[in-house]
Parts: structure tokens; C-alpha cells; sequence
């Protein structure tokens, strides 16, 4: 849709709609005063039904749907008894500030806080109102947001003074058996946003997913159609990451950068056609004069690694392959580090050489995978240690000497095992935008990752303090991690029942727990 530009026709000139209606009503008649506003008004219902008719027409494609339906006009009515006394004012669970807790001393169920400012119900539906008056024709009052009033959730509007102490604003007294009972005030909501969900209505049934409305559900949804209409491309899911994430990538098939700067609020990426803006903190990985294409990543935030040319990203410190990369048969995931480890050469193991190298994750398991590897080699005829023989035409088994003496974990993994097939995504959540949908949202994209594809999702979780280094006992500055084994002492059966009525089954399991 257009950005708002006033006047937009002539219905928004109450003197030309007299014009219309007869140079008699414009030039003769006197008093046409109460004729003008008349037809004015008639002619805002009429601008209402063309912009909804515009919406309409708009709808039809999944890239022009409007996210939100505005109306020009909205008449909010409230009720005296209802200031800062209705449902949608009781605290939630979610709420992290002190004083918003349900505890001694703190909040009690049923009970509406203490309010600092005077708020009123709206519908659930108004999702923004950037201006709000008295009247629809030469207003005397009129309040704008995040000034005079803000909306801190759905339901709620929330004025910085009380609304009824305030002679501009329409107040009409309600009587019951006699009396007055309560008042009602009243105002006009101008050019609001109302979320009819018109994009799970039009486009988001047909994927069976339905979010809160906005520009990253509108984003993810075309970016999954895309894939399902064209067949998956790279710019599908990036743009299905961007949205989920929050952080923008390069919209144009080609822009340049010319401008990278760091204001108080956000990291700003000037190309010759977009500004692009990242929150405080994200690292920029492009600089001024680069050409960047669709998709590009412009911080280390969001960013996409393939492996089809067996290039090992330098900026991953490792992978970890658990359940559905694995066997079965593994405790929990094997990492491969992106650092240079010895070869473990074991000569004469079931007739052949025997290699392997450092993993991370439990030593068992590791163990449990080389034999593993070990055990195909010998059954296929050639080993993993024939296939790393340096020498021309062997025809023994190779040694220490034809073997390489070190080796690189993750550069193996991305050379022979994910190369054609996987690409990584590696996400840091500590710099995500406030507008993102949240990882959660990742689960639609198996619509779209083809089955012969392998999309792993790096979550970069970053700390504040000290890491524990595991395996390592702390100290008195420096905190640690240690592990003790023990048993849980069982009852005997034998002395309940004679040992020949008896029969013991035993089952090991492992019960994990952590001390703070």
C-alpha cells in the first residue's frame, strides 16, 4: 500500500464536495455550514470503502497483502468505571520487573497492580494508533503516541492523564434508575492498524502455519512459497532465516556498499540502494566499496556455510553430529573441532591399519564410532587408513610413515562426509532482532529443505562470565565441573520371599544431575 498523503482526493475537501453536488449549495446557498459537514461525512464512508477496496485488490497477491487493515476513522468509546479496572490489567506470568510477581508481599491473584498511568480496553485487534482526537473536523485535542498515551499490550491503551479530567474530550453521563451511574468518554482513533489476520486468511492456511501478524510471518510464508512453487533455491531459505532471525540480508540482485556506521542505537550497513540496520554488537563483515548479491549476509549474526566444494569455513569452531547424523547406539552428539589434531595409528587390528582422532563428546562413544568405522573398512576391503595412504601404488598395509602425522576434524567432516548434501546455518540469538518470529519458527522450513539435503542449525549461545571447563574440578576463583559415580542401594528381594520364589532382572541407567 501507499504511504498516507492528505488530501488524497477530493473527499477529503469538504468545499469541492459542494462544488459536486451543485455550484447552488457552493456559491448561493447561505449557511451551508451544517450541508458541508453533512456531505463530508458521507464522503469519509466513502473513502473507507475505497480503501478497503484498494486492501482487497492488494490482497490478491502474497507479495502486495497488507499486514494490517487500516481504518481512517475508529470511534473509541470507554467508561469511567473502567480506568485502570478491567481484566486485561492483572499481571502475567511473563512479566520479569520485581514488583511483578505473584509472592508475599507482591502481587495477588485476582488483584490488579498498582497503574502509574490511566489506561482503558480497546480491541485485541488494534494492534497501533499513531494519533488519536476529539473530533474528525478541525479537532481541538489531539494526542499522539508514545507522548501522550501507549499501547503496552494488546487490549490495552494507556493514557499519561486521566482522560475524564480533561474538558476537550466528549464525556456523556449514563443514568440508571434515576441517577448517574457512570460516564462515557469518548475519542476518534485516526488511520489505525487492525490485525484481521488477512495473511494466515489469504495465504499462511494453505501451509498450515498460523503466527502473530507481522512482516516476518508475511516473509517466511513467501519465502516457502517460493520454494514450493520454483523448487528450493539458497535465496529461499536465507530469506526464510532473515525472517525468522530478524536480521536483514541484501534485498537487490546487486547493491554496493558506500556507507558503515555505529549510531546509539544499532549498527547501520548504507548500500547504493538500502539502509540496513543490525542491533548494537553485531560484527560487520563487509566493508565500504564491497558488491554484495541477494541473500548476502552483511553481519556475523546470520550467517550460511555449504560444503560443496569441501572448503572448511574458518569461521566454525566445530560441528556436533547427534541423532539423525549418528547411528544409533551414541549416548549423545560427537564434535568435530575445527583445529589440527595427531592421527591415531594402531597397526594389525583384525588384519588392517587402524586410524582415528580426537572427538568431543563421551569417550565411549568416540571409541564405539572408530570401531565402528573400523569395522565397515575391513568388511568393504579398505579401511579409512588405505584411503589416507600417501603412497603412489601400495600394496601392504600402510604405517606410521604413509600415513599423515596430523589431521583437522571438522575440514575431514566437510571434505568427505557433508560435501554436496548439508549446509550450516549458524545463528548467534544474543544479537537477534526484536522483530524476529524466534527460532521455534525453524521447524516449518522442512516443507521446503529437499530430502536429500541436510540443513544443520548452529545456535551460538554466548556467556557473560567465566566458562566452566568441563572435566576440570574449580577452584577458589575459577569455577569448574567434576563428575562422581555412585549407586543407589536397593532393597533385597531374597528377604521378603524365599530365593527360590524369586527371579532379579538388573538395569543399568544413568541418572544425571548437577550441583550449583
Amino acid at each position: 500500500m501507499s504511504e498516507y498523503t492528505y488530501p488524497g482526493s477530493d473527499l477529503d475537501q469538504p468545499k469541492k464536495l459542494l462544488a459536486m453536488i451543485g455550484s447552488y449549495w457552493s456559491d448561493s446557498y447561505q449557511g451551508n455550514d451544517l450541508l458541508q459537514s453533512t456531505t463530508f461525512a458521507a464522503a469519509q464512508l466513502a473513502a473507507q470503502a475505497h480503501l478497503d477496496f484498494l486492501e482487497l485488490i492488494a490482497s490478491i497477491s502474497r507479495f502486495d497483502l497488507p499486514v494490517f487493515h487500516k481504518e481512517n476513522w475508529y470511534f473509541l468509546t470507554f467508561k469511567e468505571s473502567e480506568v485502570n479496572n478491567f481484566e486485561a490489567l492483572l499481571a502475567e506470568y511473563s512479566s520479569k520487573s520485581p514488583p511483578d510477581v505473584y509472592r508475599a508481599g507482591g502481587l495477588r491473584y485476582g488483584q490488579i497492580p498498582t497503574q502509574n498511568t490511566y489506561s482503558v480496553p480497546v480491541s485485541t485487534d488494534l494492534i497501533d494508533a499513531k494519533v488519536i482526537m476529539n473530533r474528525i473536523t478541525e479537532p481541538s485535542l489531539t494526542l499522539t503516541k508514545d507522548v501522550d498515551y501507549y499501547m503496552p499490550k494488546p487490549g490495552v491503551l494507556a493514557f499519561r492523564s486521566n482522560p475524564f479530567d480533561n474538558s476537550l474530550v466528549a464525556v456523556r453521563e449514563i443514568w440508571e434508575g434515576g441517577q448517574v451511574v457512570d460516564r462515557e468518554g469518548s475519542l476518534w482513533i485516526f488511520r489505525g492498524d487492525w490485525d484481521w489476520d488477512t495473511i494466515y486468511e489469504q495465504f499462511g492456511y494453505a501451509l498450515k502455519i498460523r503466527m502473530q501478524s507481522g512482516e516476518g510471518y508475511k516473509a517466511l510464508v513467501n519465502a516457502i512459497l517460493d520454494a514450493l512453487v520454483e523448487g528450493t533455491k539458497n535465496r529461499d531459505y536465507q530469506f526464510a532465516w532473515s525472517a525468522i532471525t530478524g536480521i536483514p540480508l541484501t534485498m537487490e540482485a546487486q547493491e554496493t556498499v558506500v556507507v558503515i556506521r555505529t549510531d546509539i542505537r544499532s549498527e547501520v550497513v548504507i548500500t547504493d540502494q538500502h539502509a540496513y540496520k543490525f542491533p548494537l554488537g553485531s560484527n560487520v563483515i563487509v566493508a565500504v566499496g564491497d558488491v554484495i548479491q541477494a541473500g548476502d549476509p552483511l553481519v556475523d549474526t546470520l550467517q550460511f556455510f555449504e560444503f560443496n566444494r569441501g572448503i572448511t569455513p574458518s569461521e566454525l569452531t566445530g560441528l556436533a553430529m547427534g541423532p539423525g547424523l549418528l547411528a544409533t547406539g551414541f549416548w549423545g552428539d560427537l564434535t568435530f573441532e575445527n583445529k589440527t589434531v595427531p592421527l591415531i595409528v594402531e597397526e594389525e587390528v583384525d588384519g588392517y591399519t587402524k586410524v582415528s582422532f580426537e572427538l568431543g563428546g563421551f569417550p565411549n562413544d568416540a571409541a564405539k564410532f572408530w570401531d565402528d568405522v573400523h569395522k565397515r573398512g575391513v568388511a568393504a576391503g579398505q579401511t579409512l587408513a588405505n584411503l589416507l595412504d600417501v603412497r603412489d601404488n601400495p600394496t601392504t598395509e600402510p604405517g606410521p610413515a604413509s600415513l599423515p602425522a596430523t589431521i583437522n576434524p571438522l575440514q575431514f567432516l566437510c571434505s568427505n562426509v557433508l560435501r554436496y548434501h548439508a549446509f550450516v546455518v549458524r545463528v548467534r540469538t544474543s544479537l537477534m532482532s526484536k522483530k524476529r518470529l524466534g527460532i521455534h519458527a525453524a521447524v516449518n522450513l522442512k516443507k521446503i529443505v529437499p530430502p536429500h539435503t541436510v540443513m544443520i542449525v548452529l545456535v551460538e549461545l554466548e556467556y557473560a562470565d567465566k566458562p566452566v571447563i568441563m572435566g576440570q574440578p574449580g577452584t577458589e576463583t575459577d569455577p569448574g565441573y567434576e563428575e562422581n559415580v555412585s549407586g543407589f542401594p536397593m532393597m533385597v528381594a531374597s528377604d521378603m520371599l524365599p530365593a527360590s520364589l524369586v527371579m532379579e532382572r538388573v538395569k543399568v541407567s544413568q541418572i544425571i544431575g548437577k550441583c550449583e
